[in-house]
């Protein structure tokens, strides 16, 4: 439990090796979700051998207010200063304002949506996908309690991503679907002239204003860094993520944009490249 931290008001997880707290009623989604944030754990300290002391929250729309942090909209998964991973359990308005009309898609993508995200009802739900995101969450974690220095907001979320990815590889590739999807089809149907916000520079300078004004232009980066992290994973492997945490970790000051860059782009040459075309990008057909 995190130090002075009051969770009476939620269900504490029995017989886990971890501290995970639930809403009323959920109880099977948060099981759901916390199988992968164990196994992850699992896999994240076997290679990068640091161990991560967290709370994951599993939270309804009423419990939301609570345990969340100040201005983040029900729905969107984050990581806090004091080791809480959390996460909503109910669908909500901001996962479904993040399915795209599917006639703005290409058909393989707009079939894949239906195939994958269709629920018992009938309708779309990115459950499915918003529930691994407790893992891009538990990745910060990892970065934090290995001491490694958080150089660009955008950077840290890319390898996050780059870490997500790097688990549903190596332990669950079935599951690359349900998250790969719904951000390939974001990207495909969001025009990128009716985004307030597209460059790194902008993430950067409007982290706070993108979370609590633009949730939507939020999730375009957020597809852009998982979409960015699968190719640069599918190039380099699980070689290229050690070299990278490494490279990462090594550092000891914050670094100016050509030391930054220099670090980054000598890690690998996926990487680089990723880079190099951020500003180049063609949506996913």
């Amino acid at each position: 439990m995190v130090l002075g931290q009051d969770f009476s008001s939620l269900t504490k997880m029995k017989d886990i090796a971890h501290s995970v707290y639930f809403s009323s009623g959920v109880e099977n989604r948060a099981k759901k979700i916390y199988a992968d944030v164990e196994k992850a754990d699992q896999f994240f300290q076997k290679e990068f051998k640091v161990t991560s002391n967290f709370t994951l929250l599993i939270l309804s729309p009423k419990d939301w207010p609570n345990y969340a942090a100040k201005g983040a909209i029900y729905g969107i998964p984050h990581y806090t200063s004091d080791n809480l991973l959390i996460v909503a359990s109910d669908n909500n308005m901001f996962w479904k304002r993040n399915i795209p009309p599917l006639e703005l898609l290409p058909k393989s993508l707009a079939d894949q949506m239906i195939n994958i995200y269709s629920d018992e009802y009938g309708e779309l739900n990115l459950s499915k996908g918003f529930d691994l995101l407790a893992v891009h969450e538990l990745a910060h974690a990892y970065q934090k309690s290995a001491g490694m220095i958080k150089q660009r907001l955008w950077q840290n979320e890319l390898f996050a991503n780059i870490l997500l990815h790097a688990y549903l590889a190596q332990n669950a590739p079935e599951q690359i679907p349900n998250i790969g999807v719904f951000t390939k089809s974001i990207l495909a149907a969001t025009p990128q002239d009716k985004l307030k916000y597209t460059s790194l520079t902008d993430f950067e300078n409007y982290y706070n204003d993108l979370g609590r004004n633009y949730p939507d232009n939020y999730g375009w980066y957020q597809s852009r860094f998982h979409l960015m992290a699968e190719e640069i994973y599918d190039d380099g492997g699980m070689e290229l993520v050690r070299k990278l945490w490494d490279a990462l970790l090594k550092q000891t000051k914050i670094l100016d944009e050509t030391e930054l860059m220099n670090v980054l782009n000598s890690t690998h040459p996926a990487l680089e490249k990723a880079l190099r075309n951020w500003d180049n990008f063609n949506p996913p057909q």
